[in-house]
């Protein structure tokens, strides 16, 4: 996808390269310095950034290996196929570029490994036997990256050595030629009913076709929805296994429900166009492909490009950064079925100094959270609105105000409804630079690039009037790097 800022360029770190054997020579770039410690100002100390400049857009998230896999755009001039790999979706490790177009603007010793001018975005998925011979050359398993090479079309690249290395498909482009970077963004799933791949690509909306091998691709469908980057899932409605509908999103978080039969997404009547995230900073998201995930886990993973092409906050070094990752559900909510974004329960392993309270009624001037100095954390409190007297309350986290107004029920302005019990429970996830929300078990979801000040690490819970606290939970997060 486009840059639609005018960016100035930085100046790229000294490269390293790393030759390896493995069948045969290649090497494999890590255009960064070593001695970058994440410790910069602003630098997400639990969400993923690359070392050294720009990422955006989530391009392939795949389990394989005993890994997961993050394929990303990489490079402010020129678009790259960044990569990270994981063991947990928790400690990343940035594994450099692995997807080098055709006009790389890293050194000439740097092998264009993929066509295109540029990667512009796409997808992942994980196949092997016959599938995998016909694109690799072998049944062993193997990733497939799906992406739009500009000036070429949609076209493949593959690695079936756990991404040590990647390479091109040697008849690109399989679909969508194109002398231009449109259309763009292919998302490929498989579809069990009908036994093939689709494909969703964001052109003159949203555009379905049809594959039995990710190569030979047929016309499905046309629907007017979208701009760049869909995404395309099925979840049950409010946990109910039998009653799943699909949900078809575009890179604002912008989505449809309703029903997919392998040929045409047709929307609920009833279903309004939702937006999963309300924040300034969520584009592109991107789930784990379904049936993916290791050891019969059924959740759907989600993880975003944390900005909206808003500038950013005065990063240095790297640029942007993707937000946590959520586990995504569909729940009936003011007569919607509306996504559901919670961050993943993984979270809990790198809790520490946890800090509980029950049943507490406050007034203004009391603040519970005094004695809490913390820069990265996750924090629970619900409130109940029966009989307060207060007009709102809300969080002060160093030099930013996260406020509910009771009255107009808004939070950071936006619309959030109390439950049936006329209740409002609100979970912040808070970085160096990165601020998520999240409230009524994920019926809302905000996400904010924001640059705390690296000076101040004071937490305050206020009200303007007399409120009950059901449960506050406090944990710190620990650093993943």
């Amino acid at each position: 996808m486009k840059n639609r800022e005018t960016i100035k360029k930085i100046k790229l770190l000294p490269i390293l390269f790393l030759v390896c054997i493995y069948g045969n020579v290649y090497a494999q770039y890590y255009p960064h310095n070593d001695n970058i410690d994440y410790k910069e100002n602003y630098r997400g100390q639990f969400h993923f950034s690359p070392k050294s400049e720009w990422m955006n857009d989530i391009n392939g998230l795949v389990y394989q290996g005993g890994k997961y896999h993050m394929i990303y755009q990489w490079g402010k001039e020129i678009r790259h196929g960044g990569y990270a790999t994981s063991k947990d979706l928790l400690h990343w490790k940035d594994e450099g570029v692995a997807l080098i177009p055709q006009k790389s603007f890293l050194p000439p010793d740097a092998v264009r490994n993929v066509s295109g001018d540029q990667v512009y975005s796409g997808s992942a998925v994980v196949v092997s036997g016959k599938a995998a011979k016909k694109i690799t050359g072998s049944k062993k398993e193997a990733i497939i990256a799906i992406y739009t090479g500009t000036a070429v079309g949609t076209c493949l690249a593959w690695s079936n050595d756990l991404g040590k290395t990647w390479h091109n498909y040697a008849n690109n482009p399989v679909a969508n030629f194109t002398k231009t970077a449109k259309p763009r963004d292919p998302c490929v799933i498989w579809h069990e009913p009908s036994s093939q791949w689709v494909l969703a690509i964001y052109e003159n909306g949203t555009t379905f076709y049809g594959s039995t091998d990710l190569i030979s691709w047929k016309f499905l469908s046309n629907l007017d929805f979208g701009y760049e980057c869909p995404d395309l899932f099925l979840l049950p409605l409010d946990e109910d296994t039998n009653n799943k509908k699909w949900v078809l999103q575009d890179a604002n978080g912008s989505y449809l429900v309703g029903d997919f039969d392998g040929t045409s997404f047709i929307k609920d009547k009833e279903q309004d166009t939702l937006v999963m995230d309300v924040g300034p900073d969520f584009y592109a998201g991107q789930t784990f492909p379904m049936g993916n995930l290791p050891n019969n886990d059924s959740r759907l993973i989600q993880i975003a490009w944390m900005d909206h092409w808003n500038g950013g906050i005065g990063e240095e070094i790297w640029e942007r950064n993707a937000t946590f990752p959520v586990s995504l559900g569909l729940a009936t909510y003011n007569g919607q079925m509306r996504v559901t974004r919670n961050p993943i329960k993984e979270i809990a392993s790198i809790y520490k100094n946890k800090k509980t309270w029950k049943n507490q009624t406050i007034n203004q001037g009391i603040n519970l959270l005094s004695e809490i100095k913390s820069k990265t954390f996750d924090l629970t409190v619900e409130v109940d609105l029966t009989e307060t007297t207060a007009n709102s309350f809300g969080f002060k986290v160093a030099n930013k105000e996260i406020s509910y107004d009771i009255k107009e029920k808004t939070l950071l302005s936006k619309q959030l409804l109390p439950d049936a019990s006329n209740r409002i429970k609100i979970r912040l996830l808070v970085d160096w630079g990165q601020l998520e929300v999240f409230a009524n078990d994920g019926v809302f979801s905000y996400s904010e690039q924001f640059a705390f000040d690296p000076d101040r690490n004071d937490l305050e819970l206020y009200s303007d009037g007399e409120i009950k606290i059901v449960s506050i939970e406090f944990n710190e997060v620990a650093r993943t790097w």
